[in-house]
């Protein structure tokens, strides 16, 4: 079994020290022993996220699949949930249907713990997923953070409460939690402080005042660094006796508002402009985002880095120096929404926005065919929460739904090598729906919607959108979309099995990009596609000779993910030839390639080429292995219905073959041993022609 370091998961390291909730931490334990669904519920600042975090650090020996975490508070779309949490599973997800099924099929013989943050504004859509989930997986255990309850069977709730604040009086402050997070916070924004005899009733008034809300003392100690503790007790009083007693049951919101409008007031006019504009990120960002986004004549570019510098040194925005990114807690980012709802500067905000992220897909799009597309596509990653939320807003916005409809296509190849065909295929749909039906654009938009349900396997719904694509092609004059529409008319031939059907579509849609070009990815792959039916009608000379000229288009401009698909099939065409040789020496150089793009289905294609290859030579114990890796994999991304019967049947024989000559109990051992490789692991392996037998 996997030590709890390396057991899979992404739980973050800490960055600052965690203070207490040792109650609450064992509590949260004793719960997860005898409840499969935990939510740990309390207002915003109270300290939800870093207490599941420590607790599902703690847990991790009990679950040998992992702990995961899936952070929520971007997400704007309860359709996308499943996705969202999928992707965060490496599940990309290549069948078609419903995203939950996936899930509910991957987890249902795991054990293994699911951290969902911040579900209070996807509590209906959590609750159903939740449920289904659990009923599915009978080693799942999730653990949840919201505002609210889910509310549904079995559900156990931890309230978490503020820490503990000193008594007036009290000697023993100083050990109580909430002193004690003041002072380590303290100490990290000026150091050498101390609570002493002079200062400690200070910091103790200073707690109950902020009745114990971790956020609201954070944001106290950076004060520190401008005026002592008993200052910053007096100002605190000023503003409480301002806005007078709060409500009792609104009275621990009121306080955390209270100091982050005491953090406010203390910003200059720049920061607070600032502060507002940054709330139209739904998550992190980058510096040349907010210089685009958030600066004008008010707030000028030159000045902005020193401005998200001072709001850095407030608390109000953390910085992380590996990606490197910002970002603010949810707590102040709402805060700010409310000041740009108030500036009238919402809609500006959230049009720049969407035209700074289009425009990075744009320059992504132009770029992605050459030697910089693993740069592109990592960039897009990690903007995925960005590009969402600009997806979101504008096909949700009168006048936009065309803009939002732009970048939807412009993002199409991106989800296509990606793997990520069930999103790509749930905003085409939208934007498809928002957009009126005689708009210009629709032709790739449509094309876009049947490309995804092809990949997907739903071709009765992509036979009518790429017909539709075919008619406006032919009325536009658009000979580029008339070749896509038929590539993935082709497509869906060969998931069915039609290589005849398949063989001539695909040669008519390669005519034509002989005539215009091949702009994209998908249309690169229409070497792929042609030699893949080659090599299975046996023309073997003619699918070694059609993959070759896909990857010297590729080398010629630096492409290099279809480039891998293309030597796979050369690959794949050399083996059924009987040289099994110049198999793996080609997986040897693709592999690497698959395992760079976090391509899941390519990685396994690669497995199971170096395991057909390793039946041919005898090698039957390594083939075993590498069929168990790959069938991880293949489980992840669906079931390889996209790459057609012809391709299951090939795998299914030289499985069945390997477990003729080693038995069904060395063959599930082996199989078994081969499951529990990471990816990492599994592309290790396949690489060491050493190893397995």
């Amino acid at each position: 079994m996997a030590s709890p370091e390396t057991r899979p998961g992404n739980l973050p390291a800490e960055t600052t020290s965690f203070v207490g909730r040792r109650e609450e931490l064992a509590e949260i334990g004793r719960c997860l022993s005898r409840a499969r669904l935990v939510t740990l519920q309390g207002p915003g600042g109270v300290g939800k996220t870093r207490l599941a975090l420590r607790a599902a650090t703690d847990l991790r020996r009990r679950f040998p699949d992992g702990v995961w975490l899936v952070e929520l508070s971007a997400l704007c779309a309860p359709e996308l949930l499943a996705r969202t949490v999928a992707e965060t599973l490496r599940l990309p997800g290549l069948t078609a249907g419903d995203a939950v099924d996936l899930l509910a099929d991957h987890l249902a013989d795991r054990r293994l713990l699911l951290v969902l943050d911040t579900c209070e504004h996807l509590v209906h859509a959590c609750a159903m997923l939740v449920e289904t989930l659990l009923a599915a997986a009978p080693g799942l255990r999730v653990l949840a953070t919201s505002r609210e309850s889910l509310g549904i069977a079995g559900e156990h709730t931890v309230f978490v409460a503020p820490l503990e604040v000193p008594r007036p009086g009290d000697p023993a402050a100083a050990s109580c939690d909430a002193v004690a997070l003041f002072a380590d916070r303290a100490t990290a924004c000026r150091p050498g402080f101390t609570i002493a005899r002079d200062n400690r009733a200070a910091v103790g008034q200073l707690c109950r005042r902020l009745e114990g809300i971790p956020l609201a003392l954070e944001l106290a100690a950076v004060r520190l660094r401008a005026m002592p503790v008993e200052e910053i007790v007096e100002h605190l009083d000023d503003r409480f006796r301002l806005l007078g007693p709060a409500r009792t049951g609104e009275r621990r919101h009121q306080t955390l508002r209270t100091a982050i409008a005491w953090s406010h007031d203390l910003c200059l006019p720049p920061e607070r402009m600032l502060w507002a504009r940054l709330s139209v990120f739904p998550g992190d960002f980058d510096l040349a985002a907010a210089e685009r986004i958030c600066t004008d004549a008010h707030l000028p570019v030159e000045e902005l880095l020193e401005v998200l510098t001072m709001l850095v040194d407030k608390s109000i925005v953390r910085f992380d120096r590996d990606g490197p990114r910002y970002r603010m807690l949810d707590t102040l980012r709402e805060y700010g929404a409310e000041l740009l709802d108030r500036s009238g500067e919402h809609d500006l905000l959230r049009r720049r926005h969407r035209d700074h992220y289009t425009a990075l897909a744009e320059q992504a799009r132009k770029e992605r065919l050459g030697d910089r597309q693993l740069h592109w596509i990592g960039r897009l990653r990690d903007e995925a929460g960005n590009l969402r939320a600009a997806l979101e807003w504008s096909l949700a916005t009168p006048g936009q739904e065309r803009d939002g409809q732009r970048l939807a296509v412009l993002l199409c190849d991106h989800w296509f090598i990606t793997s990520r065909y069930g999103e790509g295929r749930e905003w085409h749909r939208r934007a498809l729906a928002a957009v009126p039906p005689d708009a210009p654009g629709r032709g790739m938009a449509v094309y876009g919607a049947g490309m995804f349900a092809v990949l997907q396997g739903d071709i009765d719904a992509a036979a009518p959108l790429l017909a539709e694509a075919l008619r406006i092609a032919e009325a536009t004059g658009d000979p580029a979309l008339r070749a896509h529409a038929l590539q993935e008319q082709g497509r869906a031939c060969f998931a069915a099995g039609d290589l005849d059907g398949a063989l001539d579509l695909y040669q008519e849609a390669q005519d034509l990009y002989d005539a215009v070009g091949h702009p994209n990815a998908p249309a690169m792959m229409i070497y792929t596609d042609l030699a893949s039916v080659h090599m299975l009608r046996d023309d073997l000379t003619a699918a070694i000779a059609v993959a070759e000229q896909g990857m010297r288009l590729c080398a010629a401009t630096g492409e290099r993910w279809c480039w891998g698909s293309a030597s796979w099939v050369r690959g794949a065409a050399h083996w059924r030839a009987g040289a099994t040789g110049e198999a793996v020496a080609a997986v040897r150089e693709i592999l690497p390639v698959a395992a760079a793009f976090d391509d899941q289905a390519g990685m396994a294609m690669c497995l199971d080429l170096l395991m057909v290859c390793a039946v041919s030579a005898g090698r039957h114990e390594r083939a075993a292995t590498l069929a168990g890796a790959a069938g991880v994999l293949w489980e992840r991304v669906g079931a390889p219905l996209h790459r057609g019967p012809h391709y299951a049947a090939i795998r299914d024989h030289e499985v069945r073959a390997a477990r003729r000559q080693l038995g069904s109990g060395r063959m599930a051992e082996l199989l078994a041993r081969g499951a529990r490789f990471t990816a990492g692991e599994a592309v290790a392996f396949g690489l060491d022609d050493r190893d397995g037998g």
